[in-house]
């Protein structure tokens, strides 16, 4: 999996999200249902906390015991901001393989695995608050290239199981490819299987192939396309179908 850049990379990221969310507090974040730019910061600030603390302490978190966020939005803007400072300079200076907990399904517990977590929750939310600020008339930044590999990976093993046995979810069988088109870079899932690995090359029997740029890729894993780079070959009802994955 790349390594990822916590300084240069997930920082920026996290500024930007504060910046788009500045341009307009009110305003709906069209994929967070329910959050306006104010909630999502907040949401955001919280869950670094979160991350911050379990790494430090190396023991569990109830979700329920997050910080809850400031009001006013000035307070709200220097709340965030200081805890995104703290969380990458922890994770950036604690060495990856430093045990703690996780809630990985794999059963990963070090803090390599909260890097690679923090760098795809802040990117995609960045993106949400920019593509939010351009009111969908512009698409947002694209994702790192690094950030979005990572992300197609930790999607793919750690949360699609999970997702495709959630009780109304149909529609989705066969074997799904996705590639990307900017890098080399290919994926294949079996969504009738607990499982998903890479591969260099494209099975013969594979039923739907997802084409694209890897940040586009890692936008339509999660719902958040279709981007203007993605193509879908072989069965469209299984594209159909996937909005109703959602975590």
């Amino acid at each position: 999996m790349p390594e990822i850049d916590l300084v240069t990379v997930t920082a920026a990221d996290g500024r930007d999200l504060l910046a788009a969310a500045e341009t307009g507090w009110s305003r709906p974040v069209p994929h967070c249902p329910g959050w306006d730019a104010a909630g999502l910061v907040g949401h955001m600030g919280a869950i670094l906390a979160w991350m911050a603390q379990i790494v430090t302490t190396g023991e569990a978190v109830s979700r329920r015991d997050r910080e809850t966020p400031p009001h006013g939005h000035a307070a709200l803007a220097a709340w965030y901001s200081a805890h995104l400072d703290r969380t990458v300079d922890l994770l950036t200076a604690t060495p990856a393989d430093s045990p703690t907990w996780t809630f990985s399904s794999l059963g990963e517990r070090r803090a390599g695995w909260w890097r690679r977590r923090l760098a795809v929750e802040l990117a995609i939310h960045r993106w949400d608050a920019q593509h939010a600020a351009a009111d969908g008339t512009a698409l947002a930044r694209a994702v790192h290239g690094d950030v979005a590999v990572a992300g197609i990976q930790e999607f793919l093993t750690e949360f699609l199981p999970g997702l495709l046995t959630q009780p109304g979810v149909t529609g989705l069988a066969g074997t799904l490819h996705l590639h990307a088109t900017d890098e080399p870079g290919d994926w294949q899932a079996d969504l009738g299987a607990d499982s998903a690995d890479d591969s260099d090359t494209r099975p013969a029997d594979t039923d739907t192939t997802i084409q694209g740029t890897r940040s586009d890729l890692l936008l339509w894993l999660t719902n958040r396309g279709p981007a203007p780079s993605i193509t879908v070959a072989g069965r469209e009802s299984t594209a159909a179908a996937w909005t109703q994955l959602r975590r």
